[in-house]
């Protein structure tokens, strides 16, 4: 009987020797799913700023093909605008994206301890209602004349797919100057990394 017991347990060193492989298990799984964890993020941020895309699409059918006018940094005041109150380019949007705000949120926007007083610890959306940036230079100008422009600048002709109108406020999604740090929303509405 007691030879019996003897084989049905694990000695120490078996159980150590398990012990070892889980934690080289973990070692070699966990990078993995933080990486897995981050690329769903990533394209959660993709959906969403395709969503706004969609909802800018639709604003531009309603308004003679025209980019609606908003301010830069709306926590910080009107500008460029010379109105007395700032306009969010979320709320020039809101009805054209089913009232859903969250469609203007990107997962990755939490590094509010990297931004200047009076946002410090604050995330752009929770200071913009927008951690997408809105390019307002374009503001009131049709995607046509934005890329006549663009190209009388240049001197060549240059496609709406080639012409952002929206991006990521911040390196999101990597360090700066790498790529797919920033997710940009293009003319045509499609949405990648950006495109030289």
């Amino acid at each position: 009987m007691e030879a019996m017991d003897r084989r049905r347990a694990f000695t120490l060193l078996e159980l150590l020797v398990v012990i070892a492989i889980m934690g080289i298990m973990a070692a070699i799984l966990f990078p993995a799913l933080s990486k897995v964890r981050s690329q769903a993020k990533r394209t959660m941020c993709a959906s969403n700023l395709k969503q706004v895309g969609v909802g800018l699409r639709s604003y531009l059918s309603e308004n003679k093909d025209r980019l609606p006018y908003a301010s830069f940094l709306p926590s910080t005041g009107p500008f460029p605008l010379s109105t007395k109150e700032p306009i969010y380019i979320a709320d020039v949007l809101e009805d054209h994206v089913g009232g859903e705000p969250r469609v203007f949120r990107c997962p990755m926007d939490d590094n509010g301890d990297r931004r200047p007083e009076p946002n410090r610890g604050k995330t752009y959306f929770e200071s913009e209602r927008s951690s997408y940036e809105y390019r307002w230079q374009f503001a009131g100008r049709t995607t046509a004349e934005v890329a006549g422009r663009i190209e009388r600048r240049i001197g060549e002709a240059i496609p709406d797919n080639t012409i952002w109108i929206m991006r990521d406020f911040d390196n999101f999604h990597g360090k700066g100057g790498t790529v797919g740090a920033r997710r940009y929303l293009y003319g045509d509405g499609h949405v990648t990394d950006y495109e030289f």
